[in-house]
């Protein structure tokens, strides 16, 4: 089945990952899993250097059409990252903003990460962001009804209270893709707020995609119900046909 994988990353993490990091590699995990495309975000500019980073994720997704582009912000730079934001998001191949609340030493619950949210729902409808907490997701969900937020990896453990949020905000998405995996999750959410809320991230090339498939794999959906995790709702974020 096609897949449109919404968590993937170009670059190198401090991990011995073997011949992981590269373009290469995400299109080899791209055709081996039937992933159609993969929004994709800069290692590079999440841990260190916000605008090479964005340059060299902005060369990889204007050459090779699988991959799109999420622009990253750093909400302690908002200058900047407007001018990334202005400079990448009119190409058709830049989805929206990846924001890393860990790697930026800000919490959701700071006026600057609210400030950048604010320039951010002026200039796209799709933002990701890892971690979060519920309160300020849920006052973004409704101060800004035409952002779709997904919600990297869905709290980790604490992914009931990811599933609530959903449940009360319809542009909150759920990304289940995490370091361990937790059996039954992705059931329970299907269960509380079905599939229409819920998209397929990997993680790549930090994680090989089977491992994320296994949780989905083993929850008992529907065809229609995967169909809809797996493919149409990145769709439907992305604005492809």
């Amino acid at each position: 089945m096609k897949k449109i994988d919404m968590h993937t990353h170009l670059g190198h993490w401090c991990f011995a990952i073997p011949r992981s990091g590269t373009v290469e590699s995400l299109l080899h995990l791209a055709a081996r899993y039937e992933i159609e495309y993969l929004a994709a975000s800069s290692t590079h500019a999440i841990v260190y250097d916000m605008r090479a980073g964005n340059e060299e994720m902005a060369e990889a997704a204007s050459r090779y059409e699988p991959i799109l582009m999420y622009v990253y912000c750093n909400p302690n730079f908002l200058a900047e990252s407007c001018e990334e934001m202005e400079t990448y998001l009119p190409e058709d191949w830049a989805v929206g903003v990846k924001i890393h609340c860990g790697y930026s030493a800000t919490s959701t619950s700071e006026p600057r990460m609210h400030e950048l949210i604010a320039e951010v729902a002026r200039r796209t409808s799709l933002v990701k962001i890892h971690p979060g907490a519920a309160e300020d997701l849920a006052h973004w969900a409704g101060a800004y009804p035409d952002l779709n937020i997904i919600v990297a990896h869905s709290f980790a453990t604490n992914y009931p209270a990811a599933v609530e949020l959903a449940a009360a905000h319809p542009n909150i998405y759920l990304d289940f893709c995490s370091s361990h995996a937790t059996r039954g999750k992705v059931r329970y959410a299907v269960n509380r707020i079905g599939a229409e809320q819920i998209v397929f991230g990997s993680d790549m090339d930090l994680i090989d995609p089977a491992f994320v498939l296994g949780m989905f794999e083993e929850a008992d959906l529907t065809e229609a119900q995967k169909r809809a995790v797996y493919h149409d709702n990145g769709a439907r974020l992305l604005g492809l046909a």
